[in-house]
C-alpha cells in the first residue's frame, strides 16, 4: 500500500465507512440482464471464454473458483483505489471490524453477499459443510468453511423458471441419486417451491438445490465450494473438473450429501423465510424487518425502509446495500447500488439514515458475532 492509498483509506475510516466498488464474477450460467451491465439477457457472454457475468459479489474477501481462474476475481475493491477489501482488513482491520471481530476472524470478512442474476436455472448442486472442508482439505484448497446460504427474492422480473428445487424426496439414497444423474433425471427426485418476491429461503450445506431465475439477494458463508449434479448445463456438456472439483469421481463427492436431512418431510416450509418486522423501537420515520433472522447463526440481515429519518444502532459492523431511493448515512451519500461497510465505531453508536425525495430502501447485512463463530 503506497502513501496515497494509505491516506485515502484512513480518510474513509475517519468518516466511519469503507465504500466498495461493484464486483462482477464470471460463471457458467447465462445472466438475466438485470445487473445494469447489459440491456438484454445473456448480454455479458464472452465467446472466447464461454462464460457470462451473472453475479455481483458484495463485501467479498473470497476469490472465485472455476476452471478459468483470474487472480483475485471476486474480491471487492475500495472505491477510488486498487486496494482489495481484504488488503484493507489486513492493514486496518481493527478500525474496520473492531478488536473482537478481527481477533476472531483475521482479515476475512466472515460472510459473502451476492446478487444472483440467472437468465437460466443454476444447475442442480450442493455445497460441502464446515466439517467436510476441515476433513478433506486436499479437496477444497484455499477454502476455510463450508457453505450455508440463504436467499431473498428481489422485486424484479422473475425470469422464465421462477422456482427452486431443494432437497430430495424421502428415501432417496446415494445409489438412487447416482443412477438419476447418469440418466439426466436427478431433478425428478427433488421437490420445488416458488420464488416469491419479498420472501426467502435457507439452504444448509449438504442439501442439493437448483435455484430458479428470480433476481436474488444471497448471503452465505465466505466460501466457493460446490459439486454439480447434472452432466449438462442447458446445451453444454460439463467436464469432470466442472462437476466435482477437488474429487477424483462424482461418487466420492456424493458421499458428502446429507441424505437424511435432505429428505426430511416439511423441509420446504420449515426453511422458508418470511420477513419478520422489528417492533418496539422508539425511532420513527422508517421500519426494519429481519429477512435473514439471527437464528440462522452464520449470517443475518435486515431490510430497512426510510421515509424521512431513521436512527439505528447495531452490535457490530455491517454492510449496506442500497436497493432503491436516495439519501444519506451521516457523511455517506446513498444511491441505488451503493455498497459500503459501516465500521464498528459507527455501527455500535446511534447513527441516522435520511431519505431524500422519496423512500430509501437498503439492506443491512451482518457477519456472525465472534461468539457465534462456526
Amino acid at each position: 500500500m503506497n502513501k496515497q492509498e494509505e491516506d485515502l483509506l484512513d480518510r474513509m475510516l475517519d468518516e466511519g465507512f469503507l465504500p466498495l466498488e461493484p464486483t462482477y464474477v464470471r460463471r457458467l450460467y447465462m445472466d438475466g440482464g438485470r445487473l445494469g451491465l447489459v440491456r438484454k439477457p445473456g448480454g455479458t457472454f464472452s465467446p472466447r471464454l464461454g462464460l457470462w457475468r451473472p453475479e455481483r459479489w458484495i463485501a467479498s474477501t473470497v476469490s472465485s473458483s472455476h476452471p478459468l481462474p483470474v487472480k483475485d476475481e471476486g474480491q471487492s475493491r475500495m472505491a477510488r483505489s486498487r486496494l482489495t477489501f481484504r488488503q484493507a482488513l489486513e492493514r486496518r482491520g481493527e478500525r474496520i471490524m473492531g478488536r473482537e471481530y478481527i481477533a476472531a476472524y483475521g482479515p476475512i470478512f466472515p460472510v459473502l453477499i451476492k446478487i444472483l442474476d440467472p437468465g437460466e436455472p443454476i444447475v442442480f448442486h450442493f455445497h460441502a459443510t464446515d466439517a467436510d472442508v476441515k476433513r478433506h482439505p486436499e479437496s477444497f484448497p484455499g477454502q476455510r468453511s463450508g457453505k450455508d446460504e440463504a436467499y431473498y427474492f428481489l422485486p424484479a422480473p422473475r425470469g422464465a423458471v421462477p422456482y427452486t428445487h431443494v432437497g430430495l424426496y424421502p428415501g432417496v439414497t446415494q445409489r438412487v441419486l447416482t443412477e438419476a444423474i447418469d440418466q439426466g433425471t436427478a431433478l425428478d427426485l427433488s421437490p420445488v417451491f416458488s420464488q416469491r418476491a419479498g420472501e426467502g429461503f435457507y439452504v444448509p450445506a449438504g442439501i442439493p438445490h437448483r435455484p430458479g431465475t428470480a433476481l436474488t439477494l444471497e448471503i452465505q458463508q465466505p466460501s466457493d465450494v460446490f459439486t454439480l449434479l447434472e452432466h449438462r448445463w442447458g446445451t453444454r456438456r460439463l467436464s469432470a473438473t466442472q462437476m466435482h472439483p477437488g474429487f477424483a469421481s462424482l461418487e466420492d463427492a456424493l458421499t458428502l450429501i446429507d441424505y437424511e436431512r435432505s429428505g426430511t418431510p416439511g423441509l420446504l416450509e420449515r426453511n422458508r423465510l418470511i420477513p419478520e418486522p422489528i417492533t418496539g423501537t422508539k425511532t420513527r420515520g422508517g421500519q426494519e424487518a429481519w429477512i435473514f433472522p439471527p437464528r440462522l447463526r452464520k449470517f443475518s440481515g435486515k431490510r430497512l425502509i426510510v421515509h424521512t429519518r431513521y436512527e439505528t444502532q447495531e452490535s457490530g459492523p455491517y454492510v449496506v446495500l442500497v436497493w432503491r431511493g436516495r439519501g444519506r448515512l451521516k457523511s455517506q451519500r446513498l444511491t441505488p447500488g451503493t455498497e459500503v461497510v459501516v465500521t464498528a465505531e459507527v455501527a455500535t453508536r446511534l447513527h441516522r439514515y435520511e431519505a431524500e425525495g422519496g423512500p430509501l430502501e437498503v439492506f443491512k447485512l451482518f457477519p456472525p458475532a465472534p461468539a457465534q463463530k462456526a
